[in-house]
Parts: structure tokens; C-alpha cells; sequence
């Protein structure tokens, strides 16, 4: 319509603009994902460290504070002070629990609040992200993990993600040999990762 000038008018013609300005963005973050997904699971290496989950974890939600507040929202963190330690690549990390928080955000607004736990169990660090909006559906809980796979109420133009999201953080977790789960009920989705943890 642009390119053969059949627009009305200027408010036309940045309405036009503006739509394909938002494919565009969309299709970059489809991009972007779509070659994170193919590095991580093409082998890519792991630059690890010994890290403290209690602190990454805390210093973490911290960058997301802004975020929760523009949306009305409150973070709720659980953080003991002894250190919970795992070996592992913190930028690659970091990129999981993002993926899982914004998560949290975008489906849980329902619910005001989404609560971070970090702890230890069977010699495993686990840190689990719970929101109160609504729950995923039964029949959609296997697939959740799969790339590209989104359930009904993620379709929307206001919650859709490109669907990468949560297979990216899968991903990641297992790279560290660790495993990522997700259970949900009317009360509350809970999204759980398991680490190893560190001597």
C-alpha cells in the first residue's frame, strides 16, 4: 500500500508504518531466539565458574523490579545467605532464569505476585518461579518445553512470545546437567529448575 502510494492520508500511511514496524520487531526477536536455540543445542561451550545461586539469583530479580512495577506487580524473593554453589556458565544462566521470569510476568499478572525460591535438596540446587495468574492447561503441560510450541492464551499480540523461550531455558539447564520442570494448578504455575550442586 505504501510503495504504490494508496494511502489516504499521513495518519494512514503511519498506521501502515507503525504495523509493519511491529512484524519487523517481532521477526528480529524470532531471529535472534531461533539462532540462540541453534547455538545451545548445537554444542556450544560453556565458559563456567563456580557460582552462588542464593546471590545470581538475588542480583537477578533486582534488574527485574522496574519491570514488575510497571506492571503492578511485586517480586517476592527467597534467598537464604549460605552460599549455594554450582558450576556453570552465568551469562548462558542468566539468559534461562530471564526467560523464566519474563515468563512469570507475562502470564501471571492475575496473580500481582510472583515468588522466587532458592534452596537445596538431594544434593541439588533448586529455584523455583511461581505465578498466581492462570493456570496452564493440563493438555498443554507436556508440550510446553518444545520449540515453537504455544498454548491458546499465549496467541494474543499482548502475551504471544515467538515460543523459544521456555525450549531455550531448557536447553540451557540441561547443558549445565541439570533438569527444568513445570506444574500447574488453579492456584498457581510453578516452574522448577535443578542443578547440581558444588562441593
Amino acid at each position: 500500500l505504501i510503495d504504490g502510494d494508496r494511502y489516504r492520508d499521513e495518519v494512514e500511511l503511519r498506521h501502515y508504518v507503525g504495523i509493519a514496524y511491529d512484524k519487523s520487531l517481532s521477526l528480529g526477536k524470532l531471529i535472534d531466539d531461533l539462532f540462540e536455540y541453534t547455538r545451545i543445542n548445537n554444542g556450544m561451550p560453556l565458559e563456567t565458574a563456580v557460582l552462588d545461586m542464593n546471590g545470581f539469583i538475588r542480583q537477578l530479580a533486582e534488574e527485574f523490579v522496574p519491570a514488575f512495577e510497571r506492571e503492578g506487580m511485586s517480586l517476592r524473593l527467597e534467598a537464604g545467605d549460605e552460599a549455594l554453589s554450582v558450576l556453570a556458565d552465568g551469562d548462558q544462566l542468566a539468559r534461562a532464569y530471564e526467560n523464566l521470569i519474563s515468563n512469570a510476568l507475562r502470564y501471571g499478572k492475575e496473580g500481582v505476585h510472583v515468588d522466587i525460591r532458592v534452596g537445596s535438596e538431594d544434593g541439588q540446587v533448586t529455584v523455583q518461579v511461581a505465578n498466581y495468574g492462570n493456570p496452564i492447561p493440563e493438555s498443554d503441560l507436556p508440550f510446553i518445553f518444545d520449540r515453537f510450541y504455544r498454548g491458546d492464551k499465549s496467541r494474543s499480540k499482548e502475551t504471544g512470545g515467538t515460543g523459544l523461550g521456555l525450549a531455550i531455558a531448557k536447553s540451557i539447564i540441561e547443558l549445565h546437567g541439570g533438569r527444568i520442570l513445570a506444574r500447574s494448578s488453579r492456584e498457581r504455575t510453578v516452574f522448577e529448575t535443578r542443578l547440581p550442586l558444588h562441593a
